[in-house]
């Protein structure tokens, strides 16, 4: 193959994965070629997790944290991935979850070659053992992908199986995150959220209307979830406002009870 060949091929297959990536198909990791602007998003974010999980009554176990969003498509998944990444690279030991058990990805983006039949739906059907679903992945992060497609997802994810796997797991772990799917959609997150010590809010810039955030938030509301605060995704920084574009902005508040 002749060097210009070899060019043209290059810059097809890079801006093939560029457009993945803009479909959702791909997800944008902070490692390899990520922009320097994009990995430093989640290092601040990490930053104030760290704050946070100091603050919380987590000493000695693993903080678990819920990640969820108003409708699909906002980028949860992508965000909870990279989380466990920068938290991962800060050298704190990372368990991440895939609790969305109708829709899940953490398999397919993470590329695990773990069989589904060992994952977490049946590992909370007592079918399997923990160490036969804990799968290590290159980047340091320890993961309990999705199993087979239950009848009762919701049913699973509050019940005293859950209890007594993260109680078993949250002394090896710094921090436990889960990844759920909308709460605007599917009550699993919002039956989740009072096992979990706090749950960020992924929204995804001008995608969800104002009612569908707002109906979403009295969701987790109702149940007394901890709402950590909100991380806004395909957020566009003005280019007079002196600020880098982070494709991720996030923002620590307490939603008023």
């Amino acid at each position: 193959m002749s060097p210009m060949k070899r060019l043209f091929d290059f810059r097809a297959e890079k801006k093939k994965k560029k457009l993945l990536k803009v479909l959702g198909e791909e997800p944008q990791l902070i490692v390899d070629d990520a922009p320097f602007e994009y990995v430093e998003a989640f290092k601040e974010l990490r930053t104030n997790l760290n704050f946070l999980a100091s603050r919380s009554k987590t000493e000695g176990k693993g903080c678990k944290i819920l990640v969820t969003s108003s409708i699909p498509g906002e980028g949860k998944s992508t965000t909870v991935i990279n989380i466990a990444l920068a938290l991962a690279q800060g050298n704190h030991k990372v368990l991440l979850i895939d609790g969305d058990m109708r829709n899940p990805v953490l398999r397919k983006y993470l590329r695990l070659v773990q069989k589904e039949e060992t994952g977490l739906s049946a590992l909370l059907n007592n079918d399997v053992k923990i160490e036969d679903c804990l799968a290590r992945t290159e980047y340091g992060v320890d993961v309990i992908a999705n199993g087979p497609m239950p009848p009762n997802p919701a049913e699973l994810i509050k019940s005293d199986t859950m209890r007594s796997l993260l109680k078993g797991v949250e002394g090896h772990y710094d921090y436990i995150l889960f990844d759920t799917p909308p709460v605007g959609v599917i009550t699993d997150a919002a039956a989740l959220s009072p096992l979990c010590d706090g749950v960020l809010y992924v929204i995804r810039h001008r995608f969800a209307s104002r009612k569908q955030v707002h109906n979403a938030i009295k969701k987790l509301k109702m149940v007394d979830a901890n709402i950590l605060g909100t991380i806004l995704t395909q957020y566009d920084v003005p280019k007079n406002s002196g600020r880098r574009h982070y494709g991720y902005y996030h923002k620590y508040n307490r939603y008023n009870k």
